[in-house]
């Protein structure tokens, strides 16, 4: 691992472990609740059991954006996580790859439940 990977994933980790994270974690999840007008669910799944908030985009973290994360369940969150770690899709940008995985993999559970 380079460098500047190690360090970006240090810091990501002191941020996660950090008050200021906790404190906009919960408050996504009170923006996110108003905005619905119901509880937080997996964007996928829609389980209401979800564990994760995941970062679709990390350009603005510490700063994030409402629409940069959303709610996934550990299930999803790692089946995400698997398909960008394939490698495949990396040279198009960790946003655009996570956006479009993300919504093939709502596309995956929809037809699954079909």
């Amino acid at each position: 691992m380079g460098q500047q990977r190690a360090r970006r994933r240090r810091q990501y980790a002191e941020y996660m472990a950090s008050a200021a994270w906790h404190i906009r974690r919960r408050r996504w999840v009170e923006d996110e609740e108003q905005r619905t007008g119901r509880p937080v669910s997996c964007a996928v799944c829609g389980s209401e059991d979800w564990d994760d908030l995941h970062h679709l985009t990390y350009d603005r973290m510490g700063q994030e954006r409402h629409g940069d994360m959303v709610a996934l369940c550990r299930p999803h969150h790692e089946q995400l996580h698997r398909a960008y770690d394939a490698g495949r899709w990396r040279h198009l940008g960790y946003e655009a790859v996570m956006r479009r995985l993300l919504r093939l993999t709502r596309e995956e559970h929809e037809r699954r439940r079909a």
